[in-house]
């Protein structure tokens, strides 16, 4: 018996129905979500975090470059005898433990960094902002415009807005005063003290060429390779005397760098812009070889209060006599702008407002905020949170974080807690797992959640291979594979800080192998400024911008090559053909990320502009290059991209 003509008709008629009050089904289920989400936010109280006991005293040390502010406020911390110092970068706490140690009696000064402890329960601590405690006698807090910073700024805003101190010493250039006055307005009394740059800083008026660069020097770039092609450019003219300095070498080969060139043993130093971050060393002069970076975002002009932070550097008052700044001529690919760095050296000097962005300082949620109950409520929560904190601080000197990072690492979580794992990942251990200071940023994405997923399973007591956590030390390799192991290594303490004896293993293990790295970096650096291949052809060695890897004529050889290959194999050009031909296209102007990454977190930026610099005070940033540069090869010949590695 067949079916009747109109049975077709209705089974899509029912069919039709059915899809109708699903869609009806779900638009009346995301009108209750989105009624319930507005009735949390509009019943939430729109206040802000507070402190139970406000500070008698907050003093805004504010001024340019090598103008006595950290001197001053450290001096008031020294004669308090209890209190705190606070800043960006380890190398700065290192630099205050070290100068207050040499002043106070032994025990007095303590050091915490996150990743070097020692006797953290002295009266005074010199510490990374996130390891700064939130309560005191008296706190120093170093480089405050840091509040701005999109990344990193939420601990100097949570710090300044509700850490429970007695007196406060903010140290920030005088743009930042409207951004951090509001945190403070509780205090019983405000001070604002203006400093004064304490030594002259000139602007030379013609470029330098290599052979023209004398010792004391400080030569600027912004990635990686820039800072090797620089070094090789620089080395000939000063055999064994030019050192480099970014983001991506292990703290202690940094320390010993700084060292070698403040004693005298290295003359010329090449650094990104860490060196923009208040360290202090004996520099007469900084060159600049050139004056655009990649933010993160996008390939720019330095702004002119990122150029000061950098040519303030010269003339260190107490260290060299008065400065000078200038740029760096004859380094293929590079042009810096003369006219940016004289608009920089006004702000250096105090003779102009910089640009430092507008940001106003950001929230983040601490866990009892979000009303969460288990590891499954935190993707909701902290979006709930997000919506709350915009309607809260509308009309505050602050805005909500965004805290999208963290969403997506609990959502990376979550399926490792549908098995046998679910039972160590409690609420409180999901979070502080979400919040370790290690780059979730590819190409390391992988590496935070293989720690994350090893401590669960030492939790539970399953077996952990002590190499998914803390990779062995090469037996053999470069400069770049001791830092990525260094890195690795780093990652590893940040993990067993946390949480220890995951593989049987403690910080201090870590520590070791981190140090084994840096220990080898510092033997192959001379060498591998010297044999540097950056800014020279792969193939044939011509003079190329530092973020290509050939130049254009043997990417253009490479490519007749494989085209050739594809028409004897395939009697036509094949697809591979056309696949080699779009990065020998794009040579005219956009190299690959992949290699043109920026040289570590302390280097992608000064910290308040594009992306934070990261990973000071433990957290890593993305530790390759990041620079997306256009350059031209010599001749007028354009490179291919650097092929990744």
């Amino acid at each position: 018996m067949s079916d009747s003509p109109q049975y077709p008709t209705r089974r899509r008629e029912r069919a039709t129905a059915r899809d109708g009050r699903a869609r009806d089904d779900d638009r009346a289920a995301a009108r209750i979500e989105r009624l319930a989400q507005q009735s949390w936010v509009d019943g939430a109280e729109p206040e802000l975090p507070v402190r139970t006991i406000r500070p008698e005293q907050v003093v805004f040390h504010l001024g340019p470059t090598n103008s006595g502010k950290t001197y001053d406020s450290l001096l008031a911390l020294a004669k308090n005898g209890r209190g705190v110092y606070a800043a960006p970068l380890r190398q700065l706490a290192h630099e205050a433990y070290e100068r207050l140690s040499a002043q106070l009696p032994s025990g007095t000064v303590g050091l915490s960094t996150g990743e070097e402890e020692i006797n953290p329960d002295s009266p005074i601590v010199c510490c990374t902002v996130e390891k700064a405690p939130m309560r005191g006698d008296l706190l120093v807090l170093d480089e405050s415009h840091w509040v701005a910073d999109p990344d990193r700024g939420h601990h100097w805003a949570r710090l300044v807005l509700t850490g429970e101190y007695r007196e406060m010493h903010l140290i920030a250039a005088a743009e930042a005063y409207l951004l951090l006055k509001p945190l403070v307005a509780d205090t019983k009394k405000l001070t604002v003290v203006n400093h004064k740059r304490l030594s002259r800083l000139d602007v030379l008026r013609a470029p330098v060429r290599a052979e023209g660069v004398r010792p004391q020097t400080l030569v600027v770039a912004f990635s990686r390779k820039a800072v090797y092609a620089v070094a090789a450019a620089l080395d000939p003219h000063r055999p064994g005397k030019v050192g480099v300095l970014y983001g991506a070498l292990p703290p202690a080969t940094r320390r010993s760098v700084i060292e070698r060139f403040t004693t005298g043993e290295l003359e010329v130093l090449v650094t990104t812009d860490v060196i923009g971050h208040g360290i202090n060393v004996p520099a007469t002069t900084v060159l600049f070889a050139e004056t655009t970076k990649f933010d993160g975002v996008e390939r720019r002009p330095l702004r002119t209060w990122e150029t000061a932070q950098i040519a303030g550097r010269a003339g260190r008052y107490g260290l060299t006599g008065h400065g000078q700044a200038g740029v760096l001529a004859g380094v293929t690919g590079l042009k810096p702008d003369a006219g940016l760095l004289v608009a920089g050296a006004e702000v250096a000097r105090g003779d102009a407002m910089s640009d430092l962005p507008k940001r106003a300082p950001r929230l983040r949620p601490e866990l009892d905020d979000l009303g969460a109950f288990e590891p499954v409520d935190l993707p909701e929560a902290l979006t709930r949170w997000m919506a709350w904190a915009r309607a809260a601080t509308r009309d505050q000197a602050m805005t909500a974080d965004d805290v999208t990072s963290l969403i997506v690492r609990v959502h990376a979580l979550l399926p490792l807690l549908k098995g046998p794992l679910g039972a160590a990942g409690d609420l409180w251990t999901v979070w502080r797992l979400i919040n370790l200071p290690i780059d979730y940023n590819p190409p390391r994405r992988t590496r935070w959640l293989a720690l994350a997923k090893a401590a669960l399973q030492s939790a539970v007591g399953l077996p952990v291979l002590p190499e998914t956590v803390l990779e062995p030390m090469p037996t053999k390799g470069t400069v770049e594979d001791y830092e990525q192991a260094a890195a690795a290594a780093r990652d590893a303490q940040t993990l067993l800080r946390s949480f220890p004896d995951v593989a049987g293993l403690t910080s201090e293990d870590a520590a070791l192998v981190e140090d084994a790295c840096a220990t080898r970096i510092t033997e192959l650096l001379p060498d591998a400024i010297t044999l540097s291949a950056s800014g020279r052809c792969e193939e044939c060695g011509t003079a190329i911008a530092p973020w290509f890897s050939t130049c254009r004529d043997c990417s253009a050889r490479a490519a007749k090559r494989l085209a050739a290959h594809d028409v004897h194999r395939d009697g036509h050009p094949g697809e591979s053909h056309r696949r080699h031909q779009r990065p020998a296209a794009a040579a005219g102007g956009r190299p690959s990320r992949t290699d043109g990454r920026s040289a570590g977190a302390d280097s992608r930026s000064s910290g308040i502009d594009g992306r934070s610099s990261g990973t000071d005070s433990g957290r890593r940033g993305r530790p390759a290059d990041a620079a997306r540069g256009t350059g031209r090869a010599t001749g007028g010949r354009r490179g291919r991209p650097s092929r990744p590695r």
